[in-house]
């Protein structure tokens, strides 16, 4: 349902390729999310079963479309595929078209999009393994630093610097307050970085609605957590998603002003 709602939105065959690359760059999004935790070539070896650890050929790995096909189920040991394989795939493809459609640009999206794909995978890792991956950061460092080049309307270096600041200075000090009142760590480095990179792209003037929206996105689901006692006061979440939740709102929110 959620790949015919897709296809339905396009009206360009930008918009059209922008869904196709969308597709594949979730699925190797699937792959980077598996293995970079665990410290594994995201290149080699080729993909396969982690329950029977059988190659996969190329017609296991069409995105969504062999999940569909296969029902969830490895062919060669049956073991059941999760389901959010194809919710990634699914995800990357639509904010693919979303950026393309609501930025009006053309091939100059690329670094957006190498920026979607970098927060996708953050957001998982996190939620995963409570840790954010350098690898991914500088990736997406790199991308905002093409992006500043690229792109006639991006932030001017010195709101860059500043946004760079502006996105890691919050934390950081957030992060020493915890740590005064309470003896403890408050936000780890992960975040404070992944701030900072987010900088290269939204300059200093983009970072309060990042850190609303995380703050507000964050809170609501701890708060959540609390109340169904599947936490308790002081635990640990991830905050990664919703810092990155963050900074793709305040991309659309800056596109539209």
């Amino acid at each position: 349902m959620l790949v015919v709602l897709l296809v339905g939105m396009l009206d360009s065959l930008f918009e059209i390729f922008a869904v196709v690359v969308g597709f594949c760059v979730g699925s190797f999004a699937n792959v980077v999310i598996c293995r970079l935790p665990r410290g594994e070539s995201v290149v080699s070896p080729s993909s396969f079963c982690p329950d029977c650890r059988a190659r996969l050929k190329w017609r296991d790995m069409i995105p969504v479309i062999s999940w569909i096909f296969l029902k969830g189920r490895c062919r060669y040991c049956k073991a059941a595929i999760s389901g959010r394989y194809p919710i990634i795939e699914t995800a990357c493809a639509a904010l693919f078209v979303l950026t393309t459609r609501f930025l009006e640009a053309d091939i100059v999206i690329l670094p957006l999009w190498c920026l979607v794909f970098v927060l996708l995978c953050v957001a998982v890792v996190d939620w995963d393994a409570m840790e954010i991956p350098d690898g991914l950061l500088v990736v997406g460092a790199m991308a905002g630093l093409i992006w500043i080049w690229l792109v006639p309307n991006s932030p001017g270096w010195l709101d860059v610097l500043l946004g760079v600041a502006a996105g890691a200075l919050p934390l950081l000090i957030l992060d020493r307050l915890v740590w005064i009142i309470a003896k403890k760590p408050g936000f780890g480095l992960g975040d404070t970085k992944l701030m900072a990179m987010a900088g290269l792209f939204l300059g200093w003037q983009g970072m309060p609605a990042a850190y609303f929206i995380a703050f507000v996105s964050g809170g609501l689901y701890g708060i959540a957590l609390l109340i169904t006692k599947k936490a308790e006061r002081g635990d640990y979440i991830a905050f990664g998603p919703f810092l990155c939740l963050g900074i793709l709102s305040a991309i659309f929110i800056i596109s539209i002003q």
